[in-house]
């Protein structure tokens, strides 16, 4: 399934790129650079994509997880390690470490889409074949991002889910998550404290 997506958005992209191609052979001189200055203006690296300096480095991770509300914690102790990739529009962050007693690993892309004006944010890790995407806005005054989006549940259900990010101070950022439980109701799933390696 998943290589039948894939193969029908590279066809989907190709033709749009000879749509594309096609009409602007067609468009006016002035009409190809009013298209050539928006798709600079969508692939440029602004102020939100600078903002990922920030998580550079490598990082202590203290997790903590309830599979359920009122539930007993779990807790682990794990790594990050980050880089920008491809010319500091995304950001890369590779999680290593324990998750419920088990060697776990995890991969972080963090973009911010211009065209959209949304950070998104997709996961993926070694205990799951699925890709778990979020989307959501920073709030500058506050030093925080919020995203929301929706767990793959094994069973064939989804959770909906909301991230926060919050900086506590330049060498510390709190990610949690929070999942709506069988009863309807928000509750906090996961939390990720996270201080910078001196």
């Amino acid at each position: 399934m998943l290589r039948k997506t894939l193969m029908t958005m590279c066809l989907s992209l190709g033709l749009a790129l000879s749509v594309a191609g096609f009409l602007a052979a067609q468009a006016s001189p002035a009409d190809q650079q009013k298209a050539m200055e928006a798709y600079m203006r969508a692939g440029a690296v602004t102020e939100n994509h600078e903002f990922f300096k920030k998580y550079l480095g490598k990082w202590d991770a203290e997790t903590t997880m309830w599979t359920f509300p009122g539930g007993p914690p779990s807790t682990s102790k794990n790594t990050y390690d980050t880089s920008l990739i491809l010319g500091g529009r995304f950001l890369k962050m590779e999680f290593k470490g324990m998750m419920m007693g088990q060697p776990f690993e995890g991969l972080q892309i963090i973009g911010y889409d211009n065209l959209q004006q949304k950070y998104i944010t997709l996961w993926i890790d070694s205990t799951s074949t699925a890709f778990f995407q979020t989307t959501g806005t920073r709030d500058a005054a506050k030093n925080t991002i919020t995203e929301t989006g929706v767990w793959p549940e094994p069973m064939g259900a989804t959770s909906k889910v909301r991230a926060v990010t919050r900086w506590v101070g330049p060498d510390e950022f709190v990610y949690e998550m929070y999942m709506v439980g069988a009863d309807g109701k928000e509750f906090k799933n996961m939390e990720n404290r996270c201080i910078r390696k001196k």
